[in-house]
């Protein structure tokens, strides 16, 4: 009773955009497996912005992320989507990253949220994770 109380009351919230939202964030991790940059930055609005993590300088706009993706471009990637939850035009995700610069391997958990505008681009990109997620 008390689950069917919650599903009702997240349900009532569905605004038809979820699956389009969860695509996004899925072809976003997965654009870091494939190295498709100009895929990755398709997904963006034009001013978009990035804090990668929170607290440090926000990026901004195309030629800043592609800027700072660009800088890592010798890394091998791989993101892998543990949870996810779609609320009006915003996520929050939860995945493992593996980052590699051949054998010296870094693994991060990582907690994004994105903000998507009307046309489903991501208008913001947030990173949360401390010292505690890096192995």
């Amino acid at each position: 009773m008390l689950k069917d109380m919650f599903l009702e009351a997240a349900r009532s919230r569905l605004t038809g955009r979820e699956e389009a939202i969860r695509q996004t964030v899925r072809a976003y991790l997965d654009s870091y497996r494939t190295g498709d940059l100009e895929g990755r930055l398709s997904l963006f609005a034009p001013d978009a912005t990035f804090e990668d993590p929170i607290g440090s300088d926000p990026i901004h706009g195309h030629d800043g992320l592609r800027a700072f993706w660009t800088a890592a471009t010798g890394l091998k990637i791989q993101m892998n989507l543990e949870m996810l939850a779609v609320n009006g035009s915003e996520a929050a995700f939860v995945f493992n990253a593996s980052i590699a610069a051949g054998d010296d391997v870094a693994k991060i958990r990582v907690i994004e949220t994105l903000l998507v505008d009307e046309a489903g681009l991501i208008v913001r990109l947030r990173a949360h994770f401390d010292d505690t997620l890096i192995g």
